[in-house]
């Protein structure tokens, strides 16, 4: 599919893995044009400052990625909140100290927080206190907020505990609580995006379950096009 941006003519193509910008991708789409977006940006920030140290040995994948600005994770939400419709979602994952620093706050004038899951991948990872067992997904809603009426799967829970392969990719996402999401959010046809989509699993979910499917990744390997995104 071809969209058009100002002098720009960006290919950014439905329902396939490829390479892109985030924000170039989400400032290519029409207003109002999806009920979905998924957001994983990779921030530095926490492991510069906590200084765990060990990067080396246990976060080297992680280490490697493309790191995002806070000014430009802001700037890609307020994208997203521009391409959702009304009452649509933007489901944005954060780590612990992403959550305790409140980021989300920043953009809550067109993206309202309205629910919080958190994930147990059942893997102990770093925390000076607290040891990390996962993220934290971030249910934020495009205004007019409404529950019933957008979501229709009231028995996800709060807690989820789903383990993943990170050999597949070291910001690998849950693809069970994914496709759960999805269904409870939009209809067959629909168009989901995912602008940093890592391992894809987005894309695998949305075409399992008869949805269209939109997002790139700054790292994304064409010449491997068929991701090994299942848990093995």
């Amino acid at each position: 599919m071809r969209m058009h941006l100002g002098q720009r003519d960006l290919d950014f193509r439905w329902n396939s893995a490829q390479r892109g910008d985030a924000l170039v991708l989400l400032q290519s789409l029409p207003d109002r044009c999806t009920p979905l977006v998924f957001f994983d940006p990779q921030h530095r920030g926490p492991l510069d400052k906590l200084a765990y140290g060990n990067e080396g040995a246990r976060q080297k994948g992680r280490a490697r990625l493309p790191t995002m600005p806070s000014d430009y994770i802001d700037a890609c939400c307020r994208e997203a909140a521009r391409v959702l419709q009304p009452s649509g979602y933007l489901l944005q994952w954060v780590d612990t100290f992403k959550l305790c620093e409140a980021d989300h706050l920043r953009i809550a004038d067109v993206l309202k927080c309205v629910d919080l899951i958190a994930w147990d991948s059942e893997r102990i990872g770093n925390g000076y206190r607290s040891r990390r067992c996962g993220d934290y997904l971030l249910v934020l809603q495009k205004p007019r907020l409404r529950a019933k009426a957008t979501w229709r799967d009231h028995s996800i829970p709060s807690r989820w505990r789903e383990k993943v392969n990170r050999k597949v990719h070291p910001h690998i996402k849950p693809i069970g609580l994914i496709a759960r999401l999805i269904r409870a959010t939009t209809e067959p046809g629909d168009l989901i995006v995912d602008p940093a989509a890592g391992s894809f699993a987005v894309m695998h979910a949305a075409h399992q379950l008869g949805r269209n499917f939109l997002g790139c990744d700054l790292v994304y390997d064409s010449s491997q096009p068929d991701l090994p995104w299942r848990d093995e």
